[in-house]
């Protein structure tokens, strides 16, 4: 893979870019793999975590002493193939270069997905901390790499609103074949009224939608399960099989990363005895709910901060708000040129299937472009039966009470409803104030009054 300087330049700004845009490329700034293996008979996490250890410690003490050779015996021969030691010692000055010198090596985790599982090392620079992801194949040696920013390491705490000891969560899965890591989160009494499936915000999002120290996904299914409303919330596939996905970038599109996945979830819900079955979509799963709901059997349909309008009219406003309202944003107006010329394309049709990516918003192919033009999510709600209960935050950027608002031209339902939350920002979290991306970053919780509205609206159905 050849890494460019445009790959370092963005690394810099994904922290506030993830907070930014409601499509956001999935993957990483810099990331390499070789042949990516899970081998379940033989893992053991002790095992894996120790090994990873040392091998992690082994690359960074040779990056440090100029022996960049070490990959040699430490990478896979299909790594090496695409980061021999020659690349590596350019990439590892470029980001030094860009993050000033190595000081040492922090904490470390596991990340286990459904295709693989990662160890994360946090490194620390004279001017930023980064993670480096790693896998191991079945000998040991790495065979994927991944630069990312450092991931918060701030613990979830469970809202007020929650009471644990009425709660049940269970390990299950999405879909028959790949099937994803998922969780089925239930009350204690479990009485099978009411069940909902959580479809994502865009990104290769983990089943809690986690970001920065906020699990957004996790404060939803236990602000239900603590009124008596069970859900199942799943990994995205681009974030359960990202290497995958990578492989064959040139065939993503929405169904892919979204609808297919998500009906398929809506199905099991409906397999597992319980009165109503009700779809919840944040921003992107908002978006695609009405076609979610076309494919599937539902009682109803929620959207939390879900866009009305396409997409790609979305994207330049986001870019245009932080230029004038972020004093730290690091997105330069060549940045936002960029952005504008890349949109016009899409909207003027000036592309197709084979269009290079990196010619298009966020370097998504054609493909995917292609797969959501033409749909309007309100005129396909126009024809369902089905209640739509549409929220939204008057503080939010990303998707503005403007959007909320088209969605009355929809779904005319006698049960539908549409309710605006005063200080809200995308995640239901309050503040005051211009929002800016750095709010993200700060411990929050959905809104206990956003969670009672929609146990008491799915519990009128």
């Amino acid at each position: 893979m050849a890494y460019k300087k445009e790959y370092l330049s963005l690394l810099k700004v994904k922290k506030r870019m993830k907070y930014l845009s409601l499509l956001l490329c999935f993957i990483g700034s810099i990331t390499v793999q070789g042949q990516i293996t899970k081998n379940d008979k033989n893992y053991n996490p002790q095992y894996f975590s120790k090994k990873s250890s040392e091998i992690s410690n082994a690359l960074i003490k040779g990056f440090e002493n100029n022996n960049y050779k070490i990959v040699d015996t430490l990478f896979n021969p299909h790594l090496l193939l695409k980061l021999d030691a020659n690349r590596t010692e350019q990439t590892w000055k470029s980001i030094e270069a860009s993050y000033g010198s190595f000081k040492n090596i922090g904490s470390s985790a596991l990340k286990e997905t459904a295709e693989a599982n990662f160890f994360l090392i946090e490194l620390h620079f004279e001017h930023e901390d980064l993670d480096l992801e790693l896998s191991l194949d079945e000998n040991d040696q790495v065979n994927s790499l991944m630069l990312l920013p450092a991931s918060n390491k701030t613990q979830w705490s469970p809202p007020s609103y929650v009471n644990l000891e009425s709660i049940i969560e269970k390990d299950t899965s999405v879909g028959k074949v790949d099937p994803l890591l998922a969780k089925w989160t239930f009350p204690e009494n479990n009485s099978k009224k009411a069940i909902a499936v959580f479809v994502h915000g865009s990104g290769a999002n983990d089943m809690n939608e986690s970001l920065g120290p906020n699990q957004f996904f996790k404060d939803l299914a236990y602000g239900l399960a603590s009124n008596g409303i069970a859900s199942i919330r799943y990994n995205k596939r681009t974030y359960d099989y990202r290497n995958a996905a990578t492989s064959k970038i040139n065939e993503l599109d929405i169904d892919y990363e979204v609808t297919n996945d998500a009906i398929e979830a809506v199905n099991m819900a409906n397999e597992m005895g319980y009165e109503k079955v009700i779809l919840i979509g944040h921003s992107l799963g908002g978006h695609l709910a009405p076609k979610i709901a076309e494919n599937s059997t539902l009682n109803g349909v929620i959207t939390l901060a879900g866009n009305s309008s396409p997409f790609i009219d979305l994207i330049v406003p986001q870019y245009e708000y932080l230029i004038q309202n972020d004093s730290n944003t690091q997105i330069t107006e060549f940045m936002l040129n960029a952005i504008k010329t890349q949109t016009k394309k899409v909207k003027d049709g000036d592309y197709d299937e084979t269009t290079n990516a990196f010619m298009l918003p966020f370097s998504l192919p054609g493909k995917y472009w292609k797969s959501l033009e033409g749909y309007s999510p309100v005129k396909v709600s126009k024809k369902q039966d089905i209640p739509y209960l549409i929220l939204n935050g008057d503080r939010d950027y990303q998707v503005t009470v403007a959007e909320a608002e088209q969605w009355k031209n929809g779904n005319k339902n006698k049960n539908s409803k549409t309710i605006i939350y005063k200080g809200l920002n995308h995640l239901f979290y309050f503040g005051e104030g211009i929002l800016l991306p750095s709010e993200y970053e700060k411990v929050g919780h959905i809104d206990l009054q956003v969670i009672t509205d929609i146990s008491t609206w799915i519990k009128s159905l």
